[in-house]
C-alpha cells in the first residue's frame, strides 16, 4: 500500500471542509477561512482550479455534478460552474454553516445560523432558485444528505431528520444523547440512522425509528494526563466508508479512529498529524481518505502548525469490519 502524502498548495488560513466528487475518485474540493475554493486532483497531488469570489471565509462546500457549491460568513450560496466561473444562487441573513446537495432532486440545502434551512434549485437563477425556507429553532451546526434523507444538526443539542421529497414537515426530531454541543453529524450509508459527534470527545450512533438496532455512544479522542484526568478533545470531524460502512472521527488531538459500529469496536488509530483534524472525507470508492490538519482555535490564539491536507491510501482490508466470533 502506498504512503500518505501531503497536497501541494495547501489554504493559506483554517480549512473548513474536504468533500471528494460523488462518483470522481480524484476530484477534492476545500473550502478555507482565507476566502478561497479550491479543487484538487488528489491522486495526482495537483491543484487544478479554484477561485476567490466570496467576500468573507468559506465554511462549507458541495459538489454537484460539474459544478460545486459554496457558502460561508458572506452570507451567499455560489455555484461554480465547470470550475470557471461563479454565480450566486441566492443568500441568507446569517452566516452559512452547512451546504449538502441532493442529486436525486437536484436540490441544494444551506443551512445558517440565522436559523433557517433553505432548499435551493441549483439550475435555477437568482430569485427563481429559492424553493423553500423552513425556519428552525436554533443555529443550524451541520448537516448530511443521503438519498432522500437530510439530517441537520442545531444549536441546543436538537437533530431533525427530513425527507428531502416532502419538506413540510421533519420526519424525526429528537435531542442528541450527547450532553455537549453537536460538532457534526453524518447519516449512514444505508439510511438506518446517523453518527454525530461532540465537543466533548464524544460520538453517538443512533439509529431511526423502526430499526432493531439499539443506539449508543462512547468517548474517544482523549488522551491521559496527570492524576488520572483524561484530556478531552473535540471530535469535529465524522465520515463514512461508501463500501464497508465503517466510519472515521477526527479530533483536536490531532488523531483520526476508524470504528465498525456494528462490532462497536475501534479498528485503526492513525496519529501523528500536525495539529487539530478539521475535516475528513472518503473518495467514492472508499480507497482514499482526504485528512485535513487545521488548528480549530479550541485552545485560543496560539502559535500552531501550517494548515495541511493529506491523502491517505486505504485498503480494503483496513476498512472492512471484523468477522463476528461465534462461540
Amino acid at each position: 500500500m502506498s504512503k500518505q502524502f501531503k497536497l501541494s498548495q495547501p489554504p493559506n488560513d483554517g480549512i473548513s471542509k474536504l468533500k471528494f466528487h460523488p462518483t470522481d475518485d480524484a476530484k477534492l474540493l476545500a473550502s478555507s477561512w482565507d476566502q478561497q475554493v479550491r479543487l484538487y486532483d488528489a491522486q495526482n497531488n495537483q491543484l487544478t482550479a479554484s477561485h476567490h469570489d466570496h467576500k468573507a471565509a468559506v465554511l462549507d462546500i458541495a459538489f454537484g455534478h460539474d459544478i460545486a457549491f459554496s457558502g460561508g460568513l458572506d452570507r451567499r450560496v455560489l455555484a461554480w460552474e465547470g470550475y470557471s466561473h461563479t454565480r450566486e444562487i441566492g443568500c441568507h441573513d446569517g452566516e452559512i454553516s452547512s451546504l449538502e446537495y441532493a442529486p436525486s432532486t437536484s436540490l441544494l440545502f444551506s443551512g445558517s445560523w440565522d436559523r433557517t434551512l433553505r432548499a435551493w434549485d441549483s439550475r435555477a437563477q437568482n430569485d427563481a432558485a429559492l424553493v423553500k425556507k423552513i425556519e428552525v429553532d436554533e443555529r443550524i451546526y451541520s448537516m448530511s444528505a443521503r438519498d432522500s434523507l437530510l439530517a441537520v444538526a442545531l444549536a441546543g443539542r436538537k437533530l431533525l431528520i427530513y425527507d428531502t421529497r416532502k419538506l413540510d414537515e421533519p420526519v424525526e426530531s429528537r435531542e442528541s444523547s450527547l450532553k455537549f454541543p453537536t460538532r457534526c453529524v453524518r447519516l449512514m450509508p444505508d439510511g438506518q440512522g446517523f453518527v454525530c459527534s461532540s465537543v466533548e470527545g464524544r460520538v453517538a450512533v443512533e439509529y431511526l425509528a423502526g430499526s432493531a438496532k439499539s443506539n449508543y455512544a462512547f468517548k474517544c479522542h482523549r488522551q491521559p494526563a496527570d492524576d488520572n484526568v483524561d484530556l478531552v478533545y473535540p471530535v469535529n470531524a465524522v465520515a463514512f466508508h461508501p463500501v464497508h460502512h465503517t466510519f472515521v472521527t477526527g479530533g483536536s488531538d490531532g488523531a483520526v479512529s476508524l470504528w465498525d459500529p456494528d462490532n462497536k469496536k475501534r479498528l485503526k488509530h492513525y496519529q501523528g498529524y500536525p495539529t487539530a483534524i478539521s475535516s475528513l472525507d472518503f473518495n467514492a470508492s472508499g480507497s482514499l481518505l482526504s485528512i485535513a490538519s487545521s488548528y480549530t482555535y479550541d485552545e485560543g490564539e496560539k502559535d500552531h502548525p501550517p494548515d495541511s491536507i493529506w491523502i491517505k491510501p486505504i485498503s480494503e482490508s483496513e476498512a472492512r469490519p471484523k468477522a463476528k466470533k461465534t462461540s
